[in-house]
């Protein structure tokens, strides 16, 4: 036993010693506005869905750049599923209307999800500097080394993302939705 508190005690002092450099010379300095950090790109498979992804869905109007940042204009819209996109759709007249094996009437969502966009304001909304862009694989465009305001503006349109916010009010996450 006194053996295993020596070896707890070893692995203690390391671990203090590794940090010890924590918050010196690999600090980073504070990131100006506009100025890209390392914007990226990742590119994920199609994955089954059942359930809206978190985050604000909208529909990405225009990329630009102003006062040395990238911008979106953004329609916010509500992607729903399940109960919430079946009633919505029946309420909007665009649920499938079916009958079953027993001559039932039954409603149904096309491919599973409803796009309902009440209000059409259009945001304007600045990205962080380091700002992730996550594509589908096989649908967008193969990407760019680096993230650029040329690329998203090729791959806005009819398309579908999910914003992430930090708590700057910053978009630092932009992920495309498959829409079958």
């Amino acid at each position: 036993m006194q053996y295993s508190i020596y070896r707890l005690a070893a692995l203690l002092i390391l671990l203090a010693g590794c940090n010890m450099n924590e918050g010196k010379a690999d600090k980073k300095a504070p990131q100006k506005a506009g100025e890209s950090d390392s914007p990226t790109i990742k590119m994920q498979p199609v994955e089954q869905q059942d359930t809206p992804e978190k985050g604000q869905y909208c529909h990405i109007v225009q990329v630009y750049s102003k006062d040395s940042a990238t911008w979106i204009d953004a329609d916010y819209v509500q992607f729903l599923m399940g109960d919430a996109g079946l009633a919505a759709a029946k309420k909007h007249g665009d649920a499938e209307i079916g009958i079953d094996k027993k001559g039932d009437t039954t409603w149904g969502l096309p491919d599973g999800y409803y796009i309902l966009n009440e209000n059409k304001k259009v945001r304007s909304l600045k990205l962080a500097g380091d700002v992730e862009f996550i594509g589908v694989e096989g649908v967008t465009p193969a990407p760019p080394a680096n993230l650029t305001v040329k690329y998203l503006q090729s791959i806005v349109k009819d398309n579908l993302f999910i914003l992430a916010f930090n708590t700057n009010g910053e978009v630092f996450r932009i992920k495309q939705q498959f829409i079958p």
